[in-house]
């Protein structure tokens, strides 16, 4: 592959949502499937958008792994937020489903008010930001949809030189594999995690995926030696009000470290950072940064 090229096209729009705490609120750990809620809660009104962010799945014929189309990117643990805390948090509308940005924002800054929490305690929403850039999308009742600019995946497509690599999951990761959570995370199975994500995400929602570069890696993927691990099981719950019960949510946290040539791998990596790994990437599990030399 020659270096100038990036293996890969994807578009993306990261929004970053900031809210206020009107009241003192204790909160679950991980916010992810909380503020998803919040945001399909904000979206209701607006069917169009709603409709394809999330009912992707029924949409597609209600196949169990139908990629959808955004990310939910949730602040770090804090059980207890007081009056005056920020709640932040990410919405990354992937592909096609920056069309709708302007519809998100709107349904968002219309809402202004949200209950979170069993107790629905008041956040109020502060503004909106471009995600990576911090330019205001929305701040003090004005909108600028010219904030709104997508970055592109391509940008992490050049190789780096790097011969050790160290991965630390950042929110839960969960992989499953004969239906068992796979606990044992070499480097294999991640570089074939994102390049089936890449090529799921590519495939619906546009962008480009060169497949027989993506082969290449995953075959490659084999000969990098996993130097240390101190990765661990992290126990989760989830209650969920479609199913009406408690939901698994286990996942794998910690960090690993790994060996070789690492160099052709170094865009997929940098792709993961952005685009999560493994399953339920929608409530921001599988969320990663690396560090390389």
């Amino acid at each position: 592959m020659n270096r100038k090229e990036s293996p890969f096209s994807l578009l993306y729009l990261p929004l970053l949502i900031r809210l206020k705490c009107h009241e003192t609120a204790r909160l679950p750990a991980y916010l992810g499937s909380t503020l998803h809620g919040v945001t399909g809660w904000a979206l209701l009104q607006h069917s169009e958008v709603y409709s394809y962010l999330f009912e992707n799945r029924r949409l597609g014929g209600a196949g169990q792994d139908i990629v959808n189309p955004y990310i939910i990117e949730p602040p770090r643990s804090q059980s207890i937020y007081r009056s005056g805390d920020e709640l932040c948090f990410k919405l990354v509308l992937l592909g096609n489903s920056i069309r709708y940005a302007k519809d998100v924002v709107t349904a968002l800054t219309q809402a202004q008010r949200f209950g979170i929490g069993v107790e629905r305690k008041v956040f109020e929403l502060v503004d909106i930001l471009h995600g990576e850039r911090y330019r205001p999308i929305w701040q003090d009742g004005q909108l600028d949809m010219m904030a709104a600019n997508p970055e592109n995946i391509s940008a992490c497509g050049l190789s780096d030189q790097a011969s050790w690599c160290s991965v630390h999951m950042l929110t839960p990761l969960r992989i499953r594999r004969g239906g068992a959570l796979v606990q044992e995370i070499d480097f294999a199975t991640i570089i074939r995690s994102i390049t089936r994500r890449i090529q799921a995400l590519t495939e619906r929602y546009g962008g480009e995926i060169n497949p027989d570069v993506a082969t290449v890696v995953c075959e490659l993927a084999g000969n990098v030696r996993t130097l240390s691990s101190a990765m661990y099981l992290s126990q989760m719950n989830r209650y969920s009000n479609r199913k009406n019960e408690s939901i698994d949510w286990s996942g794998m946290l910690g960090a690993v470290t790994f060996e070789g040539d690492i160099s052709p791998f170094t865009p997929w990596l940098n792709a993961a950072r952005i685009l999560h790994i493994g399953r339920n990437s929608t409530f921001g599990c599988g969320q990663m940064d690396v560090v390389y030399r």
